[in-house]
């Protein structure tokens, strides 16, 4: 750091207040959570939540806390949950939708976590430039204006450049000029502009990415006037720890894969089975993004920051554990709901890919919807089995790749910690680093004890030769 913060985290975000965009998904309210919970003294915490149909923006905060997520900060400091202020807005809206009454209100706010974003592979790219990218570029405008700020933390993707194999912490070149996508997707024709598309994106694997990526680049030019933060989390999973072991609330990366398989409902699948997949809890990114604030607030503008919130090599899994070592999972611990018996087959080409999820999943759907209709309840397996086939094809590109990313800031952000904020921040993945060394010693012991046995079974039939066989032959 370039200078030596005085003060730890809690008492750094002490009477500050925060803005969070994204604060209805999974990593906002895990950072909602934390920072009422671990820094019990934060000011007001501002939510953006979009209007919805029937729900004043007080009942949607209302039904937000009450998960299991929130019971921990309920033991300890009910009354801050009374710290989260819902501010009605949209963040594809010019302006984020603020009314002034809004804008005044968050004047004095300190710190601002921009974590909304359409995170749908294929979304039309125009609906992606206007929530994705023209969003950071109207949140940024809006922290212009605040006169405490003291960090902005962007939360972007370790994907935002997914041509690029090895990904450091720094930002690419330009895909495209980010104003010019703004100004075309607000005024060219809908229709038009998604003919586009592919051209205009580079043929890249989906419009999310591709964003984002945009997205990255207004930071860039924006990082002199402003104490910016680019963070970028790999595939977030469930939490490791805290507030509590293994939350989740959706059914995205290997989670879904895990579910579709445990219920039955996915019975073949066509991935690279010895390519890793990078994953990361959701508590560890959480604390990782509120340290990156806590440090940029005592460094100030003027550097970008960039972050790679990975796991190191040796602490991710291949889609061969995830598929088959899994399966002890599904047996020991069997989900409620089963379709089927979990297993299923790996297809080696898409071509047999197709078969076999036209025989394993397509048509015993049919039947089993023809059976719910029969008995008069709604069929909806085979609609279903649309939706996870076109997930496995979005993610195709993903599954065929592997990626390695850098992480040097990621891993600093633990070494720049004060004393007294190690054990509530700590962002160590609670693996077993002997568990690499374990394997190859296990892999030598294997090889050994084959080769000890072949030894063995060659000898007896030496002796089995020499003592029967040639005597009896004689």
């Amino acid at each position: 750091m370039s200078s030596v913060p005085l003060k730890g985290i809690p008492e750094t975000f002490a009477g500050a207040d925060v803005f969070i965009t994204g604060g209805s998904g999974f990593m906002g309210k895990v950072l909602i959570e934390k920072l009422i919970r671990s820094c019990p003294d934060v000011g007001r915490v501002f939510v953006l939540v979009r209007p919805r149909r029937g729900k004043s923006p007080e009942e949607r905060i209302a039904e937000l806390v009450m998960v299991p997520l929130f019971d921990k900060v309920r033991e300890m400091h009910p009354e801050n949950i009374q710290k989260i202020v819902p501010i009605c807005g949209d963040c594809s809206e010019l302006k984020l939708g603020l009314d002034e009454e809004s804008v005044k209100r968050m004047e004095n706010v300190q710190f601002v976590f921009h974590a909304a974003a359409s995170v749908r592979f294929d979304d039309p790219l125009e609906k992606a430039i206007l929530l994705n990218t023209r969003g950071t570029r109207e949140v940024i405008l809006w922290a212009k204006t605040l006169k405490s700020l003291k960090a902005v933390v962007h939360i972007s993707t370790t994907y935002s450049n997914p041509e690029i194999f090895e990904i450091e912490e720094r930002i690419y070149p330009a895909k495209m000029d980010w104003r010019k996508a703004i100004e075309m997707a607000e005024n060219v024709d809908s229709e038009v502009f998604q003919t586009m598309s592919q051209k205009l994106t580079g043929f890249a694997p989906n419009t999310y990415t591709f964003t984002k990526g945009l997205a990255e680049q207004i930071c860039n030019d924006y990082h002199k006037e402003l104490p910016i933060v680019v963070f970028r989390p790999s595939v977030v999973t469930n939490t490791e720890e805290e507030p509590v072991h293994g939350w989740i609330d959706n059914f995205n990366g290997p989670v879904g894969l895990l579910v579709g398989m445990g219920t039955g409902l996915m019975r073949t699948g066509y991935v690279n089975l010895n390519n890793r997949i990078n994953c990361i809890p959701a508590d560890v990114s959480i604390k990782a993004m509120i340290i990156a604030a806590w440090k940029k607030a005592n460094e100030g503008p003027g550097q970008l920051t960039v972050i790679n919130s990975a796991a190191e090599v040796h602490k991710t899994a291949d889609y061969n554990f995830l598929i088959y070592d899994a399966r002890y999972v599904y047996y020991r611990h069997p989900m409620t709901q089963v379709l089927w018996a979990p297993g299923g087959t790996h297809a080696p080409c898409k071509y047999v890919y197709y078969l076999l999820f036209f025989l394993y999943q397509v048509i015993p759907s049919l039947f089993l919807d023809l059976a719910l209709k029969a008995r008069g309840k709604k069929p909806f397996l085979l609609k279903l089995q649309r939706k996870v086939f076109d997930a496995q094809m979005s993610l195709k590109y993903f599954t065929d790749n592997e990626w390695v990313f850098k992480t040097d800031n990621f891993r600093n952000l633990a070494h720049d910690l004060l004393e007294s904020d190690r054990e509530t921040f700590s962002i160590g993945l609670h693996s077993d680093d002997t568990i690499p060394a374990a394997k190859e010693k296990l892999k030598r012991l294997l090889m050994i004890n084959k080769i000890a046995k072949g030894l063995f079974f060659a000898l007896l039939a030496y002796i089995l030769y020499k003592t029967v066989y040639v005597p009896y032959f004689a």
